[in-house]
């Protein structure tokens, strides 16, 4: 257990106290035509990015890379990341912070093996058709972090 000057059990009891938040992260896929792989899932409405929630223990861009492959089946080299997200006051989903991160260029007839579990389809997304897919909170995000792509940096913003 950790050093405390507090006793286990009052230090457990404190921790249980702290907030807790979700984190979450996606890769930005793009093929040779600049356009975004979106996923639709069959739990929500709406599309997302491949990616999915990361697990305890797990750190953000490990957890991103591993549900791209379980969801799409795609292995990819772990790109650098472009945009964090802190969604606050989600409803149901709670308090969490999203992760974009680099998922790079695949060829164009590199296949994709959904997770039929989870997912009801895909599509290669034009940056100018996003509102169609997400809502316009997530299209903005997604710009943001394709914007992240050309000019190196990592944003950060909020809802």
């Amino acid at each position: 257990m950790v050093d405390s000057y507090l006793p286990e059990d009052e230090l457990k009891a404190f921790i249980a106290t702290l907030p807790t938040r979700r984190l979450a992260a996606g890769a930005l896929i793009r093929n040779s035509q600049g356009q975004i792989l979106g996923l639709q899932p069959n739990y929500k409405k709406g599309w997302t990015l491949p990616g999915g929630t990361v697990e305890a223990g797990e750190a953000p861009q490990v957890g991103c890379f591993r549900e791209v492959q379980e969801e799409v089946g795609l292995t990819l080299e772990p790109g650098r990341l472009l945009l964090i997200f802190h969604g606050l006051q989600m409803g149901i989903w709670g308090d969490s912070t999203y992760y974009i991160y680099d998922g790079g260029v695949v060829a164009d007839d590199q296949p994709i093996s959904l997770q039929e579990e989870e997912l009801e389809g895909y599509r290669w997304l034009n940056l100018e058709e996003l509102e169609d897919y997400f809502s316009p909170v997530q299209a903005l995000r997604l710009r943001q972090a394709y914007q992240a792509l050309e000019s190196g940096q990592v944003i950060e913003v909020s809802n």
